[in-house]
């Protein structure tokens, strides 16, 4: 299944804004302020906001909201605020303003109703527009109650905010600010849409299918110590397998009873299937509907790669390569030269006299940083794909092709999925420290804001300036395995590349060698960028020796790899970078897996014993992630483990350990055809897919509850509808115990009340549990792409024959006005083509559809690059 719905939240904010209310009104009717009281612990959509250095803390209790400002900003009053957003102010309303708010000290408080985002026009402020604050006094509460009237034309993207900070502060800090009984009454305001109730489905299942001769599990939630029968409808409600459920009793990481439902033994291929109970703990008794067959990843796995097109810095998001044009872009950071920034240990050295030319490569999250030690685990994922390929698939099929992408660099001759990496290889290049400096050949850890950005912001509108921050062992032992891992895989197609890469990664390694304890501390603070601390490297060494070795050959990289703890070896638990114990195989603070595949994957000097070692390590682990997918009761393989010295649960980014485990259990698969491990990957794409205690698919555009809002400063329609939804293809951190973001603190949520697999909410403001990453995608990209491939062919029906694919015209030629022809469909210009059968001659590629595959398929044709079109053979 590939519907959206919209997802039901505890507030509405801005998806109230894609409703008409006149139409769907019911409740808070007659006042905009959705949450005026603060009952039951619950803040939203009231949520502090802080701008560095200003910090502040809240809490909700007895029907309060309390915020206490901690430290003071640089910028003004606004650097601390208590709002709530997306209003709409009508001009010809007339409002009445009502708070009480009291302070623990003397204080004042800055009110005011106006615009979120630019021109930042005020339709009200205290004393009925006077811009005066409002001063409190010690303990004693103050109750305001105004009235205005709306003048401006109306204003779609409006909050009412207090302002804390700045001329604000007359008392020493910290003090505490209590509000309540908030409201902006307006007689005219028909209500807000009714919000849609979280789905509850008694049975939970991937919602976009399952393979037709692979696994197939579903997990019931039932309290029940007997089995449950169940039935399996098809699309026309007709019974066509049947059987008990396998009770599991309690589940620790979803606080559900539940059972479980295996129905692998059914084996037809079809769409809108459901399964069905009688009873339950929760209602309705049936599942979302599913498909069976072996196609259902394919659109999944382009999309998931195309993720990184989207997020490229310094190049223009555009028609035909953005599949969307609302997905379109100016180029952001189009000239990125960053100084470096001041206050660091490599400035006090005298280090720090020179910038960097950082342009290109891909933003890392959300936000617009580039970080080497996340971009090279990201990059090695991505050219890995490529290399797994190459070694034991099909490098001839989407996302290997040359053209399959619809990518800009489509139709050179090169593999797409490569010329996408080299994207991001090319800025880490850039990131070594030049030569002449003290650390020549080092890389710089990471380059980001001064300062974190607001949500709604195009990269180009950024307004911050962009320091490059000092050089790490880590960065620099990133920088030296992806760039001997580029220069392998690039020699066949670029060797100036290839040999550039090279040189680079050996004097990156001799630098790191030279310089092994440049440690950045995982305890330092995130100020307009991630961390990335890390203090153990000696897996890094280990993970740059190997790449280094299966490139070179060199005697000096093989001795340090078998002298290294980790030769060989896989684990299955994590204690590096910022894990203490998690489950998993690899990430960005723990790299030594990853050195192992390749040496177990890619021809090299090992001996065939070495190399059966290795891939019997990989096993090992992947049947440590199977067993613990089995003892689950939504068959994640992760385990709850501290996160930190008082609390347990699941990470910051879960469902990226998860899908690295799936890597290793697809290699697992490759190195000895047992099934297991590739049904271990199935159930890993099952979990992420909508087998779990939220009924949530943690990808954008699958599954009838699909991911909506994800943490991105340009996919922000829900904090601003002039900015696009995300594509499809993007995954969810996912369920992350620390809850750390303002917003589910706001909700009611504390860390260690909830199930750690219920750590999760979709708002865009939640970036603890709702952020996507570059090092997120990778992962999800390999395994969706690897389990199409595994899955069977697409089972597509080509076109008539008698059709002359590419003539969209009816002139029996190929030409550029067939080509001009389509890019105007494309692009929506036109809706239908001149020739009878140009719909089907348009569909060159042959999977019945008619996108931006064609398009670049023509382009290769036209250009001689290929003389057929894959549909005409």
């Amino acid at each position: 299944m590939s519907k959206k719905r919209v997802l039901a939240i505890i507030i509405a904010v801005a998806v109230m804004l894609t409703f008409n209310c006149s139409a769907f009104a019911n409740f808070s009717v007659g006042d905009l302020i959705q949450n005026n009281t603060f009952d039951g612990g619950v803040g939203l959509p009231w949520h502090v906001v802080e701008s560095y250095p200003a910090r502040a803390d809240f809490e909700i209790k007895n029907g309060k909201y309390y915020v206490t400002p901690l430290k003071d900003g640089i910028e003004g009053r606004w650097d601390v605020q208590f709002r709530h957003r997306g209003l709409i102010i009508e001009q010809g309303h007339t409002y009445t303003v009502k708070f009480t708010v009291s302070s623990t000290k003397d204080c004042y408080v800055y009110p005011k109703i106006g615009d979120q985002g630019q021109p930042y026009n005020e339709y009200w402020n205290y004393n009925n527009r006077s811009w005066q604050r409002l001063q409190l006094r010690a303990n004693q509460p103050v109750t305001v109650t105004e009235t205005f009237t709306m003048t401006y034309p109306t204003a779609k993207t409006c909050e009412f905010s207090f302002h804390l900070a700045g001329d604000c502060i007359t008392s020493p800090l910290p003090y505490t600010v209590s509000f309540d009984d908030i409201h902006i009454l307006d007689s005219q305001f028909p209500g807000y849409p009714d919000i849609p109730a979280e789905p509850t489905n008694a049975i939970r299942v991937n919602q976009v299918g399952y393979f037709t001769d692979l696994a197939k599990k579903a997990t019931l939630v039932s309290t029940s110590t007997s089995p449950v029968a169940w039935q399996l409808k098809n699309s026309s409600n007709v019974t066509v397998a049947s059987g008990n459920s396998i009770v599991k009793g309690f589940d620790s990481a979803s606080g559900d009873n539940v059972h479980i439902i295996d129905f692998s033994s059914y084996n037809t291929p079809g769409k809108g299937y459901k399964l069905v109970v009688a009873s339950a703990a929760t209602t309705p008794y049936e599942s979302f509907s599913f498909d069976i067959g072996t196609d259902m990843y394919s659109d999944m796995k382009y999309e998931a790669i195309k993720y990184f097109y989207h997020n490229r810095s310094a190049v223009p998001i555009e028609m035909p390569y953005a599949d969307r044009q609302d997905l379109t872009r100016r180029a952001g950071h189009a000239t990125d030269v960053m100084p470096n920034a001041a206050g660091t240990w490599y400035a006090n050295e005298g280090q720090a006299n020179y910038t960097m030319d950082l342009t290109g490569g891909w933003y890392d999250a959300g936000d617009h940083g580039k970080y080497v030690v996340n971009g090279g685990i990201s990059t090695w994922t991505m050219m890995n794909q490529y290399e797994r390929a190459l070694h034991k698939g099909d490098v001839t099929i989407l996302p290997y092709a040359d053209g399959s992408m619809n990518i800009p660099e489509s139709g050179n001759g090169k593999p797409d999925i490569l010329d996408e990496s080299r994207f991001n290889v090319e800025l880490l290049l850039k990131m070594q420290v030049p030569d002449g400096k003290k650390y020549a050949g080092m890389a710089h850890h990471k380059a980001h804001d001064e300062r974190w950005t607001a949500l709604a912001i195009e990269p180009a509108d950024d307004p911050m300036d962009r320091y490059v921050q000092p050089p790490s062992t880590a960065a620099t032992l990133n920088l030296a395995a992806v760039a001997s891992q580029a220069s392998r895989l690039w020699k066949t197609y670029d060797q100036t590349f290839a040999t550039k890469c090279l040189t680079v990664a050996e004097k990156a390694w001799a630098a790191a060698v030279a310089n092994p304890n440049i440690i950045v501390d995982p305890h330092d603070a995130a100020i307009g960028g991630g961390t990335y601390g890390d203090d153990y490297v000696l897996d890094d060494f280990y993970w740059a020796a190997c790449e280094l070795y299966v490139t070179t050959g060199k005697s000096v990289y093989l001795n340090y790899i078998k002298s290294s703890p980790h030769y060989l070896k896989m684990p299955s638990k994590l204690v590096g970078g910022e894990a203490n114990g998690l489950t998993g195989c690899f990430d960005w603070g723990n790299t030594a897996g990853m050195g192992t595949i390749s040496l177990a994957l890619v021809p090299n000097g090992l001996t065939a014993a070495e190399v059966t070692t290795a891939q019997n390590n990989i096993k090992a682990a992947a049947d440590d992630f199977v067993r613990i997918a089995d003892n689950q009761g939504y068959g994640a393989p992760i385990e709850e483990a501290p996160i930190s010295d008082t609390l347990t649960g699941y990470p910051w980014g879960s469902n990226s350990f998860i899908a690295n485990e799936g890597i290793v259990m697809a290699y697992a698969y490759e190195f000895s055809d047992d099934v297991k491990y590739l049904n271990g990957l199935v159930q890993t794409m099952d979990y992420l897919l909508g087998r779990n205690p939220n009924l949530q698919s943690y990808i954008t555009g699958y599954g009838e509850n699909a991911l909506e809002n994800p943490h991105h400063r340009f996919w922000s329609y829900q904090a601003d509808n002039a900015f696009p939804k995300p594509p499809a293809g993007c995954m969810s951190g996912g369920p992350n115990s620390g809850l750390q973001d303002p917003w589910v603190r706001g909700s009611g949520w504390a860390p260690g009340q909830r199930a750690p697999q219920k750590c999760f909410m979709d708002n865009i403001e939640s970036w603890s549990t709702n952020e996507i990453t570059i090092n997120w995608n990778a992962p999800f990209a390999w395994i969706s792409s690897y389990m199409d491939e595994k899955g069977g062919d697409s089972g597509t029906t080509p076109p008539p024959p008698d059709v002359l694919y590419g003539d969209l015209n009816g002139d029996e030629k190929i030409n550029s006005v067939d080509f001009a022809l389509l890019k105007q469909y494309l692009i929506e210009m036109i809706t239908v083509f001149p020739s009878e059968n140009g719909m089907k001659a348009a569909d060159v590629s042959g999977d019945g559809k008619i996108n931006s595959i064609d398009f670049s398929l023509m382009r290769q044709y036209l250009l001689g690059i290929i003389e057929e079109f894959p549909a005409a053979k």
